[in-house]
């Protein structure tokens, strides 16, 4: 099978499931169905009512006839008018709700795919399917159809009550059709894929925005801000050039469909007035004929930029069921863990990233109920690769990994990371208020449970004293706080969530030393009576641990006690050593 081929059975699948999600509103549908059907009937009747008063009550000079058929042309134009406007209402009704379940779906995967998902991702690129693509999608596919499938059946309607009045000024009214094709064609298109440039040149602005407002410390820092002016000045003068460029493609639109339009009544009523003066025709007709030339000229142009418009939006389609077939989601399924004690066991456990180049070789270790062990080990030994496999953000490629005997591939992710809280280097804050951010962990504790856990951890005093103690704003991603203020926020949290076994990755060599022991006394207090794991990268932690396991290139090489590891005077000994010596040099 071709990759066309391919291409066309997804597009045609996902054809499928948008107007399987458009006909899930089942009611709404039904009830759009028949506001076409009625504001088509309303709109054929109107101009026909138009023509009675003028033949049979005004020029027949029947005024007894005039107050009865006004009355039908109000009570027509009325039920119109309400036909329009429920058909509007629920069409938007049906389009927000296929948006709103396009974007739960989508949602939903990122939240629930695999770390690879999210690496192989752009963040922007991810944000762009949510809110652009789906909004695209809404518009043409969803909002877009209806409607004109309301204006074909208006349009139809129109055409088939003009054949039946008079064939010969129906051929003549066609006759500007042509031109309005290919005026829509030739600059209705280019309009809207200007109208496009706009919108991604618009982005585009949007992103260096973004980018050097959330860099703006790397900016400041290395004089960027000249470089930073003329990325900006350059997409706007993009999106300032291709804006002039639609205005002007819009100001040659839609008058030149207006004269079209208008060359076509003028046509009609040139010949449909010879038609009057010879007794062929009479003026009450004429006047009702031109109502549905009117009716049968205007959706043109607007059938024409809804196939454009179907163009983009169904590559838009496209994205937003690539990423809702993506396989790449962490499966919830397996055995639910209950009063865990906290042994953990690494069994001969192999793991790779990419196939053929192993980042974890054979590591076997054991871990006691209560013991804290701190891993130790250069860059890239694989410490948080051993944090990512015990939380379950991946499977061991070789052996396996077991908690209380039981092995974690057969345990449920969400049961299995109920017991486990991971407190990253990069601590991640929710735009928000202190407390806010350590309830997240436990969305029902109260305020004063979360003070007196920090109390319990020595911070109280420490967020008491910022500008409105717990309830301080952290700012976007906690850009209010340091690195080390927000560890502590993090070491709260787990202590909130009250897990079995705690994974505390430190970022002791980036605070000062208040912080620091801050740090060190809320994680002796979160460590108590449970069994953590510390990755540490300034050795003088490892010296409060039970043991302490060194990694290098993927390996266990050594494992003990301090006073062990010491006395051996092996890998742990010479990188403790050079620690020492360098903070020494420093001083």
């Amino acid at each position: 099978m071709s990759q066309q081929t391919r291409e066309l059975k997804s597009r045609a699948v996902s054809i499928r499931e948008i107007v399987e999600l458009i006909l899930a509103s089942k009611r709404d549908v039904v009830v759009v169905a028949i506001a076409i059907v009625a504001n088509s009937i309303a709109l054929l009747v109107s101009p026909y009512l138009l023509g009675l008063i003028i033949d049979e009550s005004i020029a027949k000079g029947r005024l007894d006839l005039l107050p009865q058929l006004v009355s039908l042309l109000v009570v027509t134009v009325l039920a119109q008018w309400a036909a329009m406007l429920i058909r509007t209402i629920k069409i938007e009704a049906i389009g927000q709700r296929v948006l709103r379940d396009l974007r739960h779906s989508l949602f939903e995967k990122y939240v629930k795919a695999t770390l690879d998902f999210h690496k192989e991702n752009q963040l922007g690129d991810l944000v762009s399917r949510v809110v652009n693509d789906t909004s695209v999608v809404n518009e043409a596919i969803v909002t877009g159809l209806l409607n004109v499938l309301g204006d074909i059946v208006s349009m139809t309607g129109s055409l088939a009550v003009m054949v039946y009045l008079s064939p010969q000024l129906t051929l003549v009214s066609l006759v500007t059709v042509p031109l309005m094709v290919f005026i829509a064609k030739r600059l209705g298109v280019r309009l809207r894929r200007t109208w496009r440039e706009v919108r991604e040149r618009v982005s585009r602005m949007t992103t260096v925005v973004e980018e050097n407002i959330s860099g703006i410390e790397v900016v400041k820092s290395f004089g960027l801000e000249e470089n930073a002016l003329a990325r900006f000045d350059r997409v706007s003068r993009e999106v300032y050039r291709f804006s002039i460029r639609a205005s002007v493609l819009a100001g040659l639109f839609f008058p030149l469909m207006n004269v079209a339009s208008s060359l076509s009544l003028a046509v009609v009523i040139a010949y449909g007035g010879y038609l009057c003066l010879t007794g062929m025709l009479s003026v009450g007709l004429l006047v009702a004929f031109t109502q549905y030339v009117s009716r049968l000229m205007a959706p043109i142009n607007e059938l024409v930029f809804v196939y454009d418009a179907l163009q983009s939006a169904l590559a838009s389609l496209d994205r937003i069921f690539e990423i809702l077939r993506s396989e790449k989601v962490e499966a919830d399924e397996g055995l639910e863990l209950v009063n865990v004690r906290g042994d953990i066991v690494f069994d001969h456990v192999w793991f790779e990233y990419e196939p053929g180049t192993p980042v974890l070789k054979d590591v076997t270790f054991s871990i006691k109920s209560g013991e804290i062990v701190a891993v130790v080990g250069h860059t890239g030994a694989g410490k948080t690769t051993m944090a990512n496999l015990l939380m379950k953000f991946y499977e061991p490629t070789k052996g396996k990994i077991t908690i209380d005997g039981v092995d974690i591939k057969s345990v449920k992710r969400s049961s299995l990371r109920r017991f486990v809280s991971y407190i990253p280097q990069e601590t991640y804050l929710f735009p928000g208020t202190i407390v806010a951010n350590i309830k997240v962990v436990k969305p029902d504790a109260t305020d004063e449970e979360v003070m007196e856990v920090c109390r319990k951890l020595g911070i109280h005093k420490f967020i008491e004293k910022l500008p409105n103690g717990y309830y301080t704003d952290v700012g976007e991603i906690g850009k209010r706080l340091s690195l080390g203020e927000k560890q502590l926020i993090a070491i709260a949290r787990a202590m909130l969530k009250d897990s079995r076994i705690v994974i505390f990755d430190e970022a002791l060599s980036s605070v000062d030393a208040e912080t620091e022991n801050m740090i060190k006394s809320a994680l002796r207090e979160l460590l108590k009576g449970r069994t953590g794991i510390v990755i540490a990268h300034r050795l003088s932690i490892a010296r409060d641990c039970d043991r302490i396991l060194v990694l290098s290139d993927g390996r266990v090489v050594e494992y003990g006690t301090f006073e062990e590891l010491m006395e051996k005077q092996g890998m742990f000994y010479d990188m403790y050593k050079s620690q020492i010596e360098e903070s020494i040099s420093i001083q």
